[in-house]
C-alpha cells in the first residue's frame, strides 16, 4: 500500500498495467497491451511527481 492515498492509486494503477501488458502481448491482443502501457507510464509519472513530498519537513502549526 501507498504511505497516502496519491500512492495508493498510483498503486493501484501501475499494477493494472502491469496486468494488461502481458494479458494484452499474450492473450487479448494489441488495444489491452496499448492501456497496460499507458497506465505504466501514467502511474510511474505519478510517482515520481509525488515522491518530493515524503522529504518534506512536518508543518506542526496546521490544525487537526
Amino acid at each position: 500500500m501507498g504511505a497516502n492515498s496519491q500512492q495508493g492509486w498510483a498503486l493501484l494503477i501501475f499494477v493494472i498495467g502491469f496486468t494488461f501488458l502481458p494479458a494484452g502481448l499474450f492473450a487479448l491482443g494489441p488495444i489491452f497491451s496499448i492501456i497496460g502501457l499507458v497506465c505504466l507510464i501514467v502511474a510511474l509519472a505519478w510517482c515520481y511527481r509525488i515522491k518530493p513530498l515524503e522529504h518534506m519537513a512536518p508543518d506542526n502549526n496546521r490544525p487537526r
